[in-house]
């Protein structure tokens, strides 16, 4: 079986916390998949779900185990 987080939540919605790097790794730590919201600005790669909030680094993104959801 998969068990997918959804932007890093693993019991329950926290806003303040989803697409954040640190809530992300912290997921994958405990085993989960992530779904995270990515965005793509003058070639800058953000996470965030309703705006870009996170600058990451393209390699931030190669990870099998993130589902990205284009935003």
């Amino acid at each position: 079986m998969i068990l997918i987080s959804h932007r890093g939540n693993v019991s329950g919605s926290h806003p303040e916390d989803e697409n954040s790097p640190p809530y992300i790794v912290k997921a994958l730590d405990m085993g989960y998949q992530v779904e995270i919201d990515v965005w793509l600005l003058d070639g800058v790669f953000y996470l965030g779900h309703d705006e870009p909030q996170y600058k990451i680094r393209e390699s931030f993104l190669m990870n099998n185990n993130f589902w990205c959801h284009a935003k």
